[in-house]
């Protein structure tokens, strides 16, 4: 198909002892040969399929559909974030990391934006590649898991007795626990506001619809009624937002002491804008006055999504 090299027709191998597929999309043989080199040698995976260019580079990508793709941001025909944001919308479902010179912030946010889970910068640093791959291949992982789990559940459910049934709220506060603990945020002023509003839109989450200043004040009437006195929607807001700010500070200082840990390289993207990750670590390390923003919409669903919900 297309403009592909050192291709493997997907299926081959798919008994194979290595779990994860790669694509490799660059312009330079040299550094797609020493990807796969990288990625084969250190039993990282295997690489279906590598491209020189952009153009098909969609349609390839739906072809092989890898578990994961190593792409360069520029490229003959078509840019890497143009292919990225193509292959996406098509239903592809697994992940991108960016390799490539492009040093423009711009340019970076704008390939966050579109779906990377990170970027590495050339030249090629083999350390960091082999780091970066175990991460994105641990998360991958951890989502077959919880697919496998989610998809058993399903299967079960019809059967499920009343005690099992009962016990899903408590098995949501117990994820929830450990995603809070996993954020240094655990004891912090709003966590109480912060979890009764993440489980009250995991309740909701088959409808899809909900609105957040509504939610905050069923928080703020519980609050006024358990505890007496008068309690605010604004209040409440106000401490869901310092609490999702101290957790954004939380993954930034992580982020500084070690890239890729699966901690960050995960919640990362998953509850922040990474590109406000990296600007809340300019700020920690002085490099910036200002600091990282969230978005309090999109913690939550990252969250709720950790839930099964």
């Amino acid at each position: 198909m297309f403009q592909s090299q050192n291709e493997t027709h997907p299926g081959a191998g798919a008994q194979s002892q290595q779990p994860h597929t790669f694509m490799v999309i660059d312009d330079d043989p040299s550094v797609r040969v020493m990807l796969k080199q990288i990625i084969e040698k250190n039993k990282l995976g295997k690489v279906v399929a590598d491209l020189s260019a952009g153009t098909h580079g969609a349609e390839e990508i739906l072809f092989y559909n890898p578990d994961v793709v190593l792409i360069d941001y520029l490229l003959p025909g078509m840019d890497g974030v143009a292919v990225m944001e193509a292959a996406l919308r098509q239903g592809y479902k697994g992940k991108f990391i960016m390799i490539s010179q492009v040093e423009d912030e711009p340019m970076v946010s704008k390939a966050y934006t579109a779906g990377i889970v990170f970027f590495i910068g050339k030249p090629v640093n083999r350390i960091e590649v082999i780091n970066v791959i175990r991460g994105v291949a641990h998360n991958l992982e951890l989502e077959r898991s919880m697919s496998l789990i989610q998809n058993a559940l399903q299967f079960m459910g019809g059967a499920q007795p009343k005690t099992q049934m009962s016990a899903q709220p408590q098995d949501a506060n117990a994820k929830l626990s450990a995603v809070f603990s996993d954020l240094g945020i655990v004891g912090d002023s709003g966590c109480k506001d912060l979890s009764r509003l993440v489980l009250r839109i995991h309740q909701t989450a088959a409808s899809g619809s909900y609105q957040l200043q509504e939610i905050y004040k069923e928080i703020a009437e519980a609050e006024a009624e358990q505890e007496g006195g008068s309690v605010n929607a604004r209040t409440v807001e106000q401490r869901i937002r310092r609490t999702i700010q101290k957790a954004l500070a939380n993954m930034a200082a992580l982020g500084q002491e070690d890239p890729y840990n699966t901690k960050f390289t995960e919640y990362g993207t998953l509850l922040f804008d990474f590109p406000q990750v990296r600007q809340e670590m300019k700020y920690l390390d002085g490099r910036s006055k200002e600091r990282g923003k969230i978005s309090i919409k999109k913690f939550v669903e990252g969250v709720v999504s950790k839930l099964g919900g």
